[in-house]
């Protein structure tokens, strides 16, 4: 197993990495998202659920690539971040 591949499964999931920063900028994306629902701009909101829903799916199928070969993603983000949910996913990311 690759170094970065251990790095990633280090840290994946793991709160004490957490920062701070994530809430603000997690209220801005909610704020923006409730506003586009009020003026019923319901094609910006779907296109965005879309792309959101997307990243997920190729997320979980580079999440189960990592389980099944036990040897590295496809791609990955072994680096600084504030949380890591997925091998390829992190909160920036999101």
């Amino acid at each position: 197993m690759p170094e970065s591949t251990r790095q990633i499964l280090s840290i994946l999931r793991d709160g004490s990495h957490f920062q701070w920063y994530v809430i603000p900028l997690l209220a801005f994306v909610f704020y923006v998202y409730a506003v586009e629902v009020e003026k019923h701009n319901w094609n910006l909101v779907l296109a965005g659920l879309a792309f959101w829903g997307m990243d997920w799916f190729n997320e979980i199928w580079n999440g189960l690539v990592l389980h099944f070969t036990n040897y590295a993603p496809v791609w990955g983000t072994p680096g600084r971040s504030a949380f890591v949910i997925l091998a390829g996913l992190n909160i920036e990311i999101m």
